[in-house]
C-alpha cells in the first residue's frame, strides 16, 4: 500500500511521505542541517543514533538533485524526519540548493505547525574567531529569536542574543518562516572550525539541547571523534609545512646546467 503524501505547494511543490497513516503530534521541532563544519548535520545524526530515534517522514521534490542515502542496504531520501518521545527532528544527508533552500524551510515550518508544534530549534554553527591561529576550547552559542517569546528560552539556557548580524543559509530562512507565522523558535548558533568537521562543537549544541529538554544525550564520542580529527589534521598541517619548507630549499638551490 502506498504512503500517505502531504503536499505543500509553494513555489516548488515538497511532498511530505509519512511513514504510518496515524501521524502523532509533537511539542518540538528540531532543525539540523549541514552547515559551517557540518555541525548542525552531526548533531542530529548524534541525537538518532543515541536516542534510537525512528524515521517517521521524508521529503519528496522533484527540483531535489537525484540523490538517495543508503542505510543497511536501503534507499532512503536524504531529508528526513525522525521521532522522540517529545520533539520532531528534520534532517538532511546532503546539502540544499540555495534556490530551493526557503521553499523547502516554509514547508518543514508548516509541517511542523501542522502537527502541533509550539517551539522550533535549529541547530548551527557560525565560524569562530580564530584571529590567533588556534581553536577556542570553550565554544560559545549564540541566539537568534524568531520572535521576542522565545527570549524566554535564551535565558533559560543561558545563551547570549545576537543583536545585529546576518546568518545566511536554510536556518535563516526556517528562523525568517518561524518569525512570519508566529511560531516561538530559537537559532542556536555555535563557534565552530569552518576548514573542516567540528564534531565538539556539535556536542556543546546537544549539551545545551538536553538541558532544555531534560535528557540525557551521549556526546562522549563526539569530542573523542574531535580529538582524533584535530590529531589528523595537525599531521596533514604539519605535512603540508615539511613539503613547503622542501619547495623552498629546492628553489633557493636551482639545478646547475652546464
Amino acid at each position: 500500500m502506498a504512503k500517505e503524501r502531504i503536499s505543500y505547494e509553494k513555489d516548488i511543490c515538497f511532498d511530505i511521505i509519512l511513514e504510518e497513516e496515524d501521524f502523532p503530534q509533537y511539542d518540538v521541532l528540531v532543525a539540523g542541517f549541514p552547515g559551517t563544519g557540518l555541525i548542525g548535520g552531526i548533531a542530529s545524526e548524534q541525537l538518532i543514533n543515541t536516542l534510537e530515534l525512528e524515521q517517521v517522514a521524508s521529503v519528496d521534490c522533484p527540483e531535489f538533485p537525484p540523490t538517495a542515502v543508503i542505510f543497511e542496504g536501503i534507499p532512503r531520501r536524504p531529508v528526513r524526519f525522525f521521532a522522540g518521545d517529545e520533539f520532531l527532528l528534520v534532517k538532511s544527508d546532503m546539502i540544499i540548493p540555495p534556490n530551493l533552500a526557503d521553499s523547502l524551510a516554509e514547508a518543514i515550518i508548516d509541517f511542523g505547525l501542522d502537527s502541533g508544534v509550539n517551539e522550533v530549534i535549529i541547530f548551527d554553527a557560525i565560524p569562530e574567531n580564530d584571529s590567533d591561529g588556534e581553536e577556542k576550547e570553550e565554544k560559545k552559542v549564540w541566539g537568534v529569536l524568531s520572535c521576542h517569546d522565545a527570549r524566554s528560552i535564551a535565558e533559560d539556557l543561558d545563551i547570549e542574543v545576537i543583536s545585529r548580524g546576518a546568518v545566511s543559509g536554510i536556518s535563516s530562512s526556517l528562523l525568517l518562516h518561524a518569525n512570519e507565522k508566529k511560531a516561538k523558535g530559537i537559532g542556536m548558533f555555535v563557534e565552530g572550525n569552518p576548514q573542516m568537521p567540528d564534531p565538539k562543537a556539535s556536542a556543546v549544541l546537544l549539551e545545551k539541547f538536553s538541558e532544555h529538554e531534560n535528557i540525557d544525550i551521549e556526546t562522549s564520542s563526539l569530542i573523542k571523534m574531535a580529538e582524533e580529527l584535530e590529531e589528523q589534521y595537525a599531521q596533514m598541517v604539519e605535512k603540508a609545512k615539511q613539503a613547503q619548507n622542501d619547495m623552498e630549499r629546492d628553489s633557493a638551490y636551482p639545478p646547475l646546467y652546464g
